[in-house]
């Protein structure tokens, strides 16, 4: 396993930083193109609609991954601002490179509301979404700091595969969103190791019922992600069809759900905790009973 440090991961946040100016200013996506890969969007899988609708369906994903990053990094930066001051008088390292990355979380915030502005414009209308970002940003804050930091760690280890694995070399993909993309994946590298650093600093001040509750309240999260996907879902199909201008009979409502909500629950929730470092970092916390746990609640949310 690499070895990860405060000040390692703060100088590497100083090189890549950038502006969200640099990124957006006034470029636009080109609708020619997909605006998000086959498999992070689920129309690889949408057999029913033609090439032309499948790109569709690629443009609606863009504004729907944009929406629930910045959803999820809702708590992630108050959190993480919680955990600085910790740290505030006596390690400066780590207080630097934690207050650096919430601040950090606040701008991708800004770039995905900025993003999903530029979507709804591109597209002539305001795209349906999740609701209360507040209110489940309070709802998973009232959870244990492990619990917390488990499946933040997770979020932060899914941006990196998706970028290498999904995007990088996908040539058909939008430039815009390319380097969207790039972008966030560059800054959650130095977010996905502090991470780590905080949930090994977390679970070794538990008890061990501490830590059974924790991994308890992990199993939790992941099922209200799993809710939160399934409302989005419903959301993209109502996007959709506005956007093509057409209804769907049963059968291709059918399809459409069940690959939609196929390729979020990759995105959002298998990529990060199927992770090869995610893995080790679950191993090194938790205890054998514990991850059959976890696998078994995993095993029966997606039957």
């Amino acid at each position: 396993m690499p070895a990860y440090s405060y000040t390692k991961s703060l100088e590497n946040a100083y090189k890549v930083n950038w502006k969200i100016e640099d990124v957006l200013g006034e470029k636009r996506f080109d609708p020619a193109q997909r605006w998000l890969p086959l498999a992070l969007s689920g129309a690889s899988g949408a057999t029913g609609l033609v090439e032309r609708e499948q790109r569709a369906l690629t443009q609606v994903e863009m504004a729907a991954y944009a929406h629930l990053f910045g959803y999820v990094e809702e708590f992630i930066a108050p959190k993480v601002g919680a955990l600085a001051r910790d740290f505030e008088l006596e390690q400066r390292d780590a207080f630097d490179a934690l207050t650096n990355f919430a601040a950090e979380e606040v701008k991708h915030m800004n770039l995905f509301r900025a993003v999903r502005e530029r979507v709804d414009s591109q597209l002539g209308f305001e795209l349906a979404r999740l609701a209360d970002s507040a209110g489940t940003a309070r709802f998973v804050l009232g959870k244990s700091t492990a619990a917390v930091l488990l499946l933040t760690s997770a979020i932060e280890w899914m941006t990196q595969r998706h970028y290498l694995d999904a995007i990088k070399d996908d040539a058909g993909l939008d430039p815009l969103a390319r380097s969207i993309f790039k972008a966030h994946w560059q800054e959650e590298s130095q977010h996905a190791q502090l991470d780590h650093l905080e949930t090994v600093r977390a679970f070794a001040a538990l008890t061990p019922a501490e830590r059974e509750r924790a991994i308890d309240e992990l199993i939790e999260l992941v099922a209200a992600v799993d809710g939160l996907l399934k409302q989005q879902v419903e959301h993209d199909l109502a996007n959709l069809a506005t956007l093509l201008r057409r209804e769907f009979d049963a059968r291709e409502s059918a399809e459409l759900r069940r690959e939609i909500l196929r390729a979020k629950r990759w995105t959002f929730i298998l990529s990060g905790v199927t992770h090869p470092r995610f893995e080790e970092l679950f191993h090194e916390v938790t205890t054998e009973s514990q991850r059959a746990r976890v696998g078994k609640a995993l095993e029966g949310l997606f039957a």
